[in-house]
């Protein structure tokens, strides 16, 4: 299923759909985020979560009233740039905060590939994540046979099913209690 079938499916949805796949994949990347803004000191992880929340809130609320561009703006002082890092974090923090602005610009500038680019993100951010435990790289075959990544893709296509319903608050709230997996992120983070 995954693979240019399961993009297509995903380029299908409507723009709604785009955003809540996209925002929970940055829901359940947001522990990468919070390790990372905790133990380098940048970022803000609170102001990461606000942020999270404020999307969460305006696709649930009905007549909520947000300025998603000036939220966007407000977060962006707080997105790393791995280049500047010796961490290795950073890359993963950084993956977190290209979901949560896919989210965002699925709402602001509906281009139909934000929930494409965020499920290459969370992807990304996994097979990193395996390369750097194996310290190496890793070939396709290798990194489709590791299961953190096979977990990865099947949460994908379990998310796309659970996006792929009528629109509704209830659906919606459901969806994100999913991806936040148990305060887990999808390389295992877990800050509890």
């Amino acid at each position: 299923m995954f693979g240019d079938k399961f993009y297509k499916k995903i380029n299908k949805l409507a723009p709604w759909q785009q955003t809540v796949f996209a925002l929970a994949l940055a829901e359940r990347m947001y522990p990468n985020y919070q390790l990372f803004s905790e133990t380098s000191d940048f970022g803000n992880s609170q102001r990461c979560r606000e942020t999270l929340n404020t999307l969460w809130t305006y696709l649930t609320v009905k007549g909520s009233k947000v300025d998603l561009s000036a939220e966007l703006e407000s977060f962006e002082a707080f997105i790393p740039d791995p280049s500047q890092f010796e961490s290795y974090g950073a890359y993963p923090a950084l993956d977190v905060c290209v979901a949560l602005g896919c989210a965002y610009n699925s709402v602001i500038c509906r281009v139909g590939e934000e929930a494409t680019e965020a499920s290459h993100a969370s992807l990304g951010t996994v097979a990193g994540f395996v390369e750097l435990l194996a310290e190496r790289e890793l070939s396709e075959e290798e990194l489709y046979d590791d299961e953190l990544l096979m977990a990865e893709m099947e949460f994908q296509v379990e998310l796309l099913d659970r996006v792929n319903q009528p629109r509704d608050a209830a659906t919606i709230l459901a969806i994100r209690d999913f991806a936040a997996q148990g305060g887990v992120s999808n390389i295992g983070i877990s800050l509890d």
